[in-house]
């Protein structure tokens, strides 16, 4: 009987490699948001979702998703250094800390127009996921409507989870709403 027990458990464990993670957003109900890039290279996967009608270079809103599988960066170093790279590309806004624990942490903010980048508003998540780092970016260039809409996304932005299945055609899944990582 033991051996069979360990024999199922190594099994399982070594399974995990075949794991397919995925992450689910869960947009507005009434907005149709749109898959308008995806690029994975070896490993890193890279995602930008906009409203229906816009493009990955042309948009008011966007939610880019980046993953870093294998990565082990502690999440306030790796949130630290994206902070200051993104500062560094526009240093009109400083960032708010919004939720910082060892696993998931979110900042916020606002910046104006500086040189050719337009201003706008976002929200920057960091999270661990089962194989490594996740980035969640969510960006809107109307400051009115983030601020109006402040509440309602960034529980969309904190409450996308992240999901590790041993089969890539998960049928429980809403193709629309997730990507593999």
């Amino acid at each position: 009987m033991k051996k069979v027990l360990l024999f199922s458990l190594i099994i399982f464990s070594s399974l995990s490699v075949f794991a397919y993670e995925t992450i689910i957003i869960k947009f507005p109900d009434k907005e149709l948001w749109v898959k308008a890039y995806y690029r994975k290279v070896r490993n890193e996967a890279i995602l930008q979702y906009v409203p229906h009608g816009q493009t990955g270079n042309d948009w008011t809103r966007t939610v880019v998703v980046h993953s870093y599988n294998g990565s082990t960066y502690p999440i306030n170093i790796f949130m630290s250094n994206n902070l200051a790279r993104m500062k560094k590309i526009n240093p009109t806004g400083t960032y708010k800390t919004l939720r910082l624990t060892p696993y998931d942490a979110i900042s916020g903010r606002c910046t104006d127009d500086y040189g050719s980048i337009k201003a706008q508003c976002e929200f920057f998540r960091v999270t661990r996921g089962y194989e490594g780092i996740v980035t969640i970016h969510y960006m809107n260039k109307d400051k009115a409507n983030f601020m109006a809409e402040y509440s309602k996304w960034y529980n969309i932005i904190k409450k996308a989870r992240l999901y590790n299945s041993y089969y890539r055609d998960e049928r429980t899944l809403d193709k629309a709403e997730y990507f593999e990582l």
